[in-house]
């Protein structure tokens, strides 16, 4: 049998509260009397509640009316408020309005006085009955709270009322993430920041009871997006909606996670295997299976190394226990073939910080260690001929320890070819000539193209200079040989010269072209690898200046040769800055009566310590060196520049004729940089001439088109030189030409070669054909006057008129006077 008077295994603790003290006293007594245990008495409101906070009574006798003024009921709301603790009243005043306002303090009992100890012991142990259930219950819903507090769960009723749907949460403090959603108290606050699917589903579950189990998103008022995970059903007897709501954002981030990361595992090119703590296969990708040719059930269960690898030297080996790893391995594929690859390893951690499973992937890298082969191999050949370059060449002589023979050869007459026949038969000349080369040489020896025409051979272990000569002669007859070309159309061919030509139809043409050799040897010649090129292109200089198709040996005297080129390259790098440069006019004359009809513009140049450096000397540099686009830019400029000053002081009208390189016209711009010059001297276009060479005729398109736009601007072009190279008529007659120019060595050798009388005869009858006017070039006698007077009526120039002249002589000329 339980006994009442006690609570948890103990007597039951009672604190009385009463202002009459002999009444208080006798309560005691019978309270002690029944088997309670008193823990104090007081006889106002801030005593009792000071009491009840120290004693922690189990129960709280209360009057009414207290001393001081104090009011029971208050006390008693009081304590059951922070305390929890049970209160019975005990009053002499049973009115409505004072049950009325006792009720609000939610009794346990009310006993009016006077009342027996029997009816006080029964209103007791029932009312701590009452609390123990509670104390149950409370029990229950603490359990409940903790439990959707670990679930992170807010528990929702919507309750069923005339004005709407009272929403009421239970564990909202659980999810404080949610706290704007478990603030709302009707449906709409509910509904609002979901998305249409959830809006849907609860009006579904209010209208026909569907339950809701569902996952969708929410959007809040005044914080990022969550994702809510919700469970609802509808209580059809109570009216009664109960459901649960849960945060699952992050599980919904890692859910999207792991399939962003299933869809990359699957798409991906990397071949992924995913392995277990032991290293063996789980699964594996579909990009593994198409670039091994293993299938999953092939190795599943099977450690990598058991499979993958192709243990060669030289490759990275990943070390034991460690937990990431990447670099290149050597792989092997089913059917036993090799290839590199890029290999990641990486370790999946535990929360002990222990690898639970292992993630390996790899790139097959063979197309990148191909394009690294060629990209090696075009670092170190030309692109064209598939010969070494300058830094194969370099490397070769760095490596060299014994004896080396070098051979730096330049073909004779390439630049006439390249410029008539074009760039591509150029091209094909120069692949031609590379095979050759090569069928010379040995294995161990090094064929090199520096670059235009000029080749170099490297023989090791070479120390004798009849042998050395000998291989050069071979590669002089090698070159020799007629070369056939694909060409655009035949041309008009060449007189004399080393380079010749034969038309041999309209597609394909053959050229001879001839090669200058220098040859030098180490340690014969030179004290180092190092020097050797320099001083084999010293003596190649050399080979050139005996008469080409020659091959010529170092001597130490040719250094001083190539130092002299060297001194006026450098010269010709700041002869403009340091004004070096001078005009020279020769004027250009009517042949039959000697009136000068214009002026040739040419170039002299003072270096300051070598002198007057002719022509012929210093603009095969300039040309080889691209200086010539700056120095013609400067030329035309000046020439212009004098020409309309001399029209602008009233002297007769000039035509001025000025020469202008191919290399000018490899900017893009040149049309539109003669007009500015015009513009900015107020020169009219027709007064000036373009000097052309006919290498500018084989030239692509962009260069037709150049000089079509020249032609429309009104300045004249004339083809300068004109017999001396390959000059296709095809070409010549859709080009905007006004004028040929008979070159000098025709007029010098009309007297005594019928081949040089028959050329200048078909260039004249050429231009009569074409309607192009004529110079003639170097006319230095009457009976060359009278000869081409024969022929046509056309102007020249020459010594037998007036020589090259200064500028300030010239302008005597123009103004009626003696030049002087």
């Amino acid at each position: 049998m339980v006994d009442l008077a006690q609570v948890s295994g103990r007597t039951v603790r009672i604190q009385i509260v009463e202002d009459e003290r002999i009444v208080a006293l006798d309560l005691r007594a019978g309270l002690e009397q029944l088997g309670y245990e008193v823990v104090g008495i007081a006889a106002n409101e801030p005593d009792a509640l000071k009491m009840a906070r120290h004693a922690e009574p189990d129960l709280v006798l209360m009057d009414i009316h207290l001393d001081r003024g104090s009011d029971g009921i208050s006390a008693a709301r009081q304590l059951r408020e922070l305390l929890q603790v049970p209160v019975i009243f005990l009053s002499a005043y049973g009115e409505p309005e004072t049950l009325q306002r006792a009720a609000e303090a939610a009794p346990y009992g009310y006993l009016l006085k006077p009342f027996e100890l029997r009816e006080l012991n029964a209103t007791v142990r029932m009312a701590m009955v009452r609390r123990a259930v509670e104390r149950q219950t409370e029990e229950a819903e603490r359990r409940l709270r903790l439990a959707l507090e670990s679930a992170r769960l807010a528990v929702l009723e919507l309750h069923a009322e005339p004005s709407g749907h009272r929403l009421q949460w239970v564990g909202q403090e659980s999810v404080p993430e949610l706290r704007s959603l478990t603030q709302a108290e009707t449906l709409a606050q509910l509904t609002r920041g979901l998305e249409p699917r959830g809006q849907a589903a609860l009006q579904t579950l209010l209208q026909l009871g569907t339950p809701i189990d569902l996952t969708c998103a929410w959007q809040p008022e005044d914080a990022p997006g969550r994702w809510l995970e919700i469970h609802a059903r509808h209580f059809e007897p109570e009216g009664l909606v109960i459901g649960m709501v849960r945060d699952v954002s992050e599980r919904v981030e890692r859910e999207n996670r792991l399939r962003q990361a299933s869809v990359a595992f699957d798409a991906t090119d990397e071949a992924i295997l995913f392995l277990d703590g032991d290293q063996r296969v789980l699964s594996c990708n579909s990009a593994f299976a198409q670039l091994t040719g293993w299938s999953m059930q092939d190795v599943i269960g099977h450690q990598p190394d058991e499979f993958l690898f192709a243990r060669r030297q030289g490759d990275a080996v990943r070390e034991p226990g460690s937990r990431q790893w990447h670099g290149e391995v050597t792989c092997r594929r089913r059917d036993g073939s090799c290839f590199p690859a890029l290999q990641h390893f990486a370790a999946v951690v535990d929360d002990h910080g222990h690898a639970s499973h292992h993630v390996l992937s790899f790139a097959d890298i063979s197309e990148i260690r191909q394009a690294q082969h060629a990209l090696h191999h075009q670092a170190l050949h030309d692109a064209l001929t598939g010969l070494g370059n300058r830094v194969l060449l370099q490397q070769a002589l760095q490596a060299s320890e014994g004896p080396v023979a070098l051979f730096f050869m330049d073909l004779d007459g390439f630049k006439t070819i390249n410029d008539t026949l074009g760039h591509d038969a150029g091209d094909d000349l120069l692949k031609q000539v590379a095979l050759r080369i090569r069928g010379l040489l040995r294995k161990d020896d090094i064929a090199v193209r520096l670059g235009g025409d000029e080749f170099v051979v490297l023989l090791r272990q070479m120390d004798q200079e009849e042998v050395a000569l000998q291989v050069a002669q071979k590669l002089l007859s090698a070159v020799a040989r007629p070369v056939l070309l694909e060409t655009g159309g035949s041309g008009l061919g060449a007189a004399g010269g080393k380079a010749g030509e034969k038309a041999t139809g309209p597609q394909q043409q053959t050229v001879l072209v001839t090669a200058s050799i220098g040859v030098a040897l180490y340690p014969a010649h030179v004290d180092s690898p190092h020097t050797l090129l320099r001083a084999a292109d010293a003596a190649m200089y050399q080979a050139k200046a005996r008469g080409r198709c020659r091959a010529v040996l170092f001597e130490s005297a040719m250094a001083d040769v190539a130092s002299h080129r060297l001194k006026l390259e450098q010269g010709l790098r700041v002869a403009l800055e340091q004004q070096q440069f001078r005009l020279a006019w020769q004027p250009v004359v009517d042949l039959r009566s000697g009136r000068i009809e214009g002026a040739e513009v040419l170039l002299r140049w003072t270096h300051p310590e070598l002198g007057e450096v002719p022509p012929a000397r210093f603009i095969p540099v300039a040309e080889d060196t691209g200086l010539i686009i700056d120095i013609g830019a400067w030329v035309l400029d000046q020439a212009v520049a004098q020409a309309a000053a001399w029209r602008a002081q009233g002297l007769a009208e000039l035509r001025v004729a000025v020469n202008v390189s191919v290399r000018q016209f490899d900017q893009d711009d040149m049309p539109a940089r003669i007009a500015r010059v015009l513009e900015r001297h107020r020169f009219p276009a027709p007064l000036l001439e373009l000097e052309l060479t006919e290498s500018l005729i084989a030239q692509e398109v962009s260069t037709e088109l150049a000089l079509r736009r020249l032609r429309e601007l009104g300045v004249r072009l004339a083809l300068d030189d004109f017999g001396t190279g390959f000059s296709s008529l095809a070409q010549l007659t859709a080009l905007p030409m006004d004028r040929l120019k008979i070159d000098r060595s025709f007029i010098q050798g009309q007297a005594q070669q019928g081949s040089s009388q028959a050329v200048v005869r078909s260039i004249v009858a050429l231009a009569s054909g074409l309607s192009l006017d004529i110079t003639a070039e170097g006319v230095e006698t009457l009976e060359q006057q009278q000869w081409l007077l024969s022929l046509a009526d056309m102007q020249a120039q020459g010594y037998l008129f007036h020589k090259p002249m200064p500028t300030e002589a010239m302008a005597r000329l123009l103004g009626g006077g003696r030049p002087g």
